[in-house]
Formats: C-alpha cells, structure tokens, sequence
C-alpha cells in the first residue's frame, strides 16, 4: 500500500482510540500486532510488550486504570509504504492524585504489512514527568 494508505489507516486507528471504538481501532492491525513500550525508567505499569488484538486490548485497559486523557493531538505523519512516524502531543491526568502531565513530543512508530494493516507499534517519549506523577 502508499504512504498515504498507511496514514489513513493510522487516523482510522486514532480516530476509534480516542472515540473508544476497540473493534475499529483492532480492524486497523494485524492479527499479530506487537507493540513494543519499553522504558529504562521503570515505574510505568503498562511498559513492556504485547502482542496480539488480545494484548494490545489488555494494554490500553492496564494504561487506562492509572490515566485519564485529556488531549492527545496528532501534529505530523512521516510515511513510507511500510512505516508511519506520528509526532503528538498529549495530556494526561494520573487518576490517583490528579496530577497533570504534558508530553509534547510523544512518537508512535508503525509497521504495516502489505494490506495496510499495522503489525507494530513502538511507542516513543522521555517518561520522566510521568513516571514522577505515577509515584
């Protein structure tokens, strides 16, 4: 598929996280997609790798048991026909003692297989702020 195949299907799959539609944002992946948050810091629960509708699945409901999403704004799409980098910026609230945190330069990389379809996910961002927030 194009590159701009590749970025629709990434909109597709912001579009149903934000709206909180699971069965559209997993038609956007493969079967097997992995997703890979693997952070140094330690102190953010839901760092580690899945793979799998299933686990990808479990990972949004672990990340959603300490955040709440208060924006989370696309700003750029870096494509190719089997890559799409996409710089956001977002704001989160941690749940048990309200405290705010801005990541304004927060990166998913994904992989896509030949049916437009995403096979990884690689999440990117300095965690420092959050994992202070989580503590």
């Amino acid at each position: 598929m194009s590159a701009q195949d590749n970025i629709q299907t990434v909109k597709n799959f912001y579009a149903a996280q934000k709206g909180g539609d699971q069965g559209a944002m997993l038609e956007c992946c493969a079967e097997n997609v992995r997703v890979v948050f693997d952070t140094a810091a330690g102190g953010i629960p839901w760092s580690g790798e899945y793979e799998g509708h299933a686990d990808l699945e479990a990972e949004q409901r672990l990340m959603a048991e300490f955040l709440q999403i208060d924006a989370f704004e696309q700003l750029d799409f870096l494509a190719s026909e089997t890559k799409v980098a996409v710089v956001s910026k977002i704001e989160v609230t941690v749940k048990k003692n309200g405290r705010k945190v801005s990541l304004p330069r927060f990166v998913h990389i994904m992989t896509f297989d030949a049916a437009s379809k995403i096979t990884h996910i690689c999440q990117c961002y300095d965690p420092t702020d959050l994992v202070a927030a989580l503590r």
